[in-house]
């Protein structure tokens, strides 16, 4: 497999949160009513797709530049020849942290990809800690000297910022990270 094929599935990810935000555009934010709100049962799909809607591109250009960084990372830890380790990583951290939100978190509108920034994030230093090899000490190093400033994100609420999102998505990053490394169920 080429190096760049590694990557692929988190282009496509990426690619497909700038598709669905000038679907959104063109549509005057019509689908801003499939974000998620929680405890309401009209909007439990807003669990898979809040992390396709953003507020504006500032919002999407924040989440992009991380999910690129984080995910290529997720991408290059694969065990083997195993493939698709960004895509179920991904998948279990949208269910998660999403279902997380949508049980505890506030009574708002929650819309955005940096629960999943945040759960990568989790996931990455997880899976540093129950391994303990060189490879995965290496990335988690990388990883907070390059998003140390996330963690204040994970405790400090902002007005109109989901750290509901932030704090769910990398509790659930950890404990994927546990699942995966620890019981030896490769998710």
């Amino acid at each position: 497999m080429n190096f760049l094929n590694r990557f692929r599935d988190v282009f496509i990810f990426v690619g497909g949160l700038w598709v669905v935000f000038a679907l959104n555009w063109v549509l005057s934010g019509a689908l801003y009513q499939y974000g998620l709100v929680p405890r309401h049962i009209g909007t439990l799909p807003g669990i898979l797709v809040s992390p396709f809607l953003h507020a504006d591109y500032v919002h999407l250009i924040s989440n992009s530049v991380p999910l690129l960084i984080l995910g290529c990372l997720v991408s290059l830890e694969r065990r083997g020849d195993r493939k698709g380790q960004f895509r179920s990583v991904c998948l279990a951290l949208i269910l998660f942290s999403g279902g997380l939100v949508w049980c505890f978190g506030r009574t708002a509108l929650h819309i955005g990809a940096s629960g999943l920034v945040y759960g990568l994030l989790g996931y990455l230093l997880g899976s540093a800690w129950w391994r303990r090899d060189f490879r995965s000490i290496v990335i988690a190093v990388f990883v907070l000297a390059l998003y140390s400033g996330l963690i204040s994100g994970l405790f400090i609420p902002t007005r109109g910022v989901s750290f509901e999102a932030h704090l769910f998505g990398f509790l659930s990053g950890g404990l994927i990270s546990y699942i995966s490394n620890v019981s030896k169920k490769y998710i």
